[in-house]
């Protein structure tokens, strides 16, 4: 069966590499490295690693203890915007070390996705609203709600790739709960040739190939558990089989 959903696609937030860098500070009292020490240390190994970028703002000074952090913000061009978090892993001394990882606030991400699905629809994009940032972790997923050409539909921002601070995700296509009943009600009838008379399913259906809920259909007297399981998505569709419940 095929639903209306978007398309997969990748998007690589940067393709900089940063981890396991340290910095020297004063001695005297517990080691902190101020932003403005931090930015410049960024952006010169950013520049090193061939990623000059126009702009680093860190949001607070780094305090030299190990598991602290702070979000800095990182523009490589206009569109490629990202805030590494960078968190303290050692400290000998007066040496603070650092890694980062990657992450993209809620406005990056909101960005991010509605120039993707512009690009891939030859549409625009009308409205994008995302619930949450998206941490640089394979496995991560945010929702976002998106507007397109008057019809409005769930995406969920899944990273499928971490290398560095390389990020790379998916935008796959979401079928809300009413959807995925209206749309097993459709096939049903097709095949029964009688509608039946309702349908309640578990949750919204995810397009990733494998993912599985259970609907519950009425008709008449009789009730029947339903399994369905996505098969693929096809450009801006959700393919997925039923069968009856074991």
């Amino acid at each position: 069966m095929r639903r209306t959903g978007a398309a997969l696609a990748a998007v690589a937030v940067t393709s900089a590499t940063l981890t396991g860098c340290s910095f020297s500070v004063g001695s005297g009292g517990a080691p902190v490295v101020a932003k403005a020490d931090l930015q410049k240390d960024i952006s010169d190994r950013l520049d090193k690693a061939g990623q000059k970028p126009k702009s680093v703002t860190c949001k607070d000074d780094l305090k030299g203890e190990v598991g602290k952090s702070v979000t800095c913000e990182v523009a490589l061009t206009d569109t490629n915007v990202f805030e590494p978090v960078v968190t303290v892993t050692k400290v000998d001394g007066s040496t603070v070390s650092y890694d980062m990882t990657p992450a993209v606030s809620k406005e990056q991400l909101e960005k991010a996705v509605g120039r993707l699905l512009s690009e891939s629809a030859g549409t625009p994009v009308d409205s994008i609203t995302c619930e949450s940032r998206l941490e640089g972790k394979k496995g991560s997923e945010a929702q976002c709600e998106v507007s397109q050409g008057g019809i409005t539909l769930k995406r969920t921002v899944d990273v499928t790739n971490v290398d560095g601070l390389l990020m790379n995700f998916t935008v796959i296509p979401v079928l809300v709960k009413a959807q995925v009943e209206s749309s097993l009600l459709d096939q049903l009838e097709t095949q029964l040739g009688q509608r039946p008379d309702s349908a309640d399913c578990t949750s919204d259906l995810e397009g990733k190939p494998g993912t599985t809920i259970d609907c519950t259909v009425v008709a008449g007297e009789e009730t029947q558990a339903f399994t369905l399981t996505v098969t693929n998505a096809d450009g801006d569709r959700i393919n997925f089989d039923y069968a009856p419940k074991a």
